[in-house]
């Protein structure tokens, strides 16, 4: 008898990175995660109460203001 797991990574969304990328996909920022600068914040923010929020807005604080998800549309 054959086990078919699937070896494959499955999103947890009480993952700290994966909320705050939920964050910042729901304010529109969702292009400027990236995992280096995650890891930065993430060292900065351990004493923060809110974590993931902390984390986001140090993301929106080093982004371009025009650097969002809604810069490609035609409004």
């Amino acid at each position: 008898m054959e086990n078919n797991t699937l070896n494959s990574r499955k999103t947890n969304p009480f993952l700290l990175s994966e909320q705050v990328k939920s964050i910042l996909q729901k304010q529109g920022f969702s292009s400027i995660f990236n995992y280096d600068d995650y890891k930065f914040f993430k060292e900065q923010c351990k004493n923060a109460f809110n974590k993931a929020q902390a984390i986001a807005e140090k993301f929106r604080a080093e982004a371009e203001p025009q650097h969002n998800d809604f810069k490609d549309y035609i409004f």
